[in-house]
């Protein structure tokens, strides 16, 4: 089944503990959930907008919760977004398209912000 995000949020804040322990209780229960790709970065923002969350508390929620067993995912475009967040000064939202360019395409983006000219992975073309 897929998850919502404020289930992952109650877990990764623990804001309200029972949610947070029912979660934990489900993902040992071994029950498979999908976690698409926009809950993702939902959950990235919630955490840093709202809660004031730093990135690397961030991104160490978010490493834990793609490689658990019980949740099915985009794992290799997942994981790229947040080396590629860890690695360069970019948005994290820059970091998830240009985790997606060469996992999908030919290593082209069409953009006219320079700051995907810092990731050597890529390249970014101006219409």
């Amino acid at each position: 089944m897929v998850v919502d995000t404020d289930v992952i949020i109650r877990f990764l804040t623990k804001d309200d503990l029972q949610k947070a322990l029912a979660f934990k209780k489900f993902l040992k229960s071994g029950q498979k959930i999908i976690l698409i790709d926009v809950t993702f970065a939902e959950i990235y923002w919630t955490l840093k907008s709202f809660y004031g969350f730093s990135k690397p508390k961030i991104l160490t929620g978010l490493e834990s919760l793609i490689n658990h067993s019980s949740v099915s995912c985009n794992r290799q475009l997942l994981k790229r977004t947040i080396h590629m967040h860890k690695q360069h000064n970019i948005s994290f939202i820059d970091a998830f398209t240009a985790a997606y360019s060469p996992i999908n395409n030919d290593q082209q983006i069409l953009s006219f912000d320079q700051g995907f000219d810092k990731i050597t992975e890529i390249n970014r073309q101006e219409p």
